[in-house]
């Protein structure tokens, strides 16, 4: 007999803007980030247009996604255990929640904050 079946294709696409929100609320509930910053510079769109510069950016392709992440920390953090840190929570939350993979997180610390100042 011969049964001719339909196979229905499911897809989920998931919004950069939900992924940025899990990687906004990972990294600031790592001890030390005192907040998010935009970044003053992107190399790779110097000569582009200029465009609204986020202080989460996500390059998403082929079913992963490189995380950049531009935050300030407190004066009394150690700053390369706060970066690991947040490299550690937005993969696994992001990967946990979305179940894409993420290749990389770039933690580029932008300020130090000291009390009510961010510098």
């Amino acid at each position: 007999m011969n049964k001719k079946t339909d196979v229905q294709t499911n897809s989920l696409k998931i919004s950069e803007d939900v992924i940025s929100r899990i990687v906004e609320i990972a990294a600031g509930s790592v001890e030390g980030v005192s907040g998010f910053s935009k970044s003053k510079i992107r190399f790779n769109s110097l000569f582009a247009k200029s465009e609204d510069q986020s202080a989460i950016d996500i390059n998403a392709e082929g079913g992963a996604a490189d995380i950049t992440v531009n935050v300030s920390v407190s004066c009394n953090s150690k700053v390369k255990q706060v970066a690991e840190h947040i490299q550690n929570k937005v993969k696994n939350d992001v990967q946990n929640m979305t179940g894409i993979a993420v290749t990389k997180v770039n933690v580029i610390v932008e300020g130090i904050s000291f009390g009510d100042k961010e510098n």
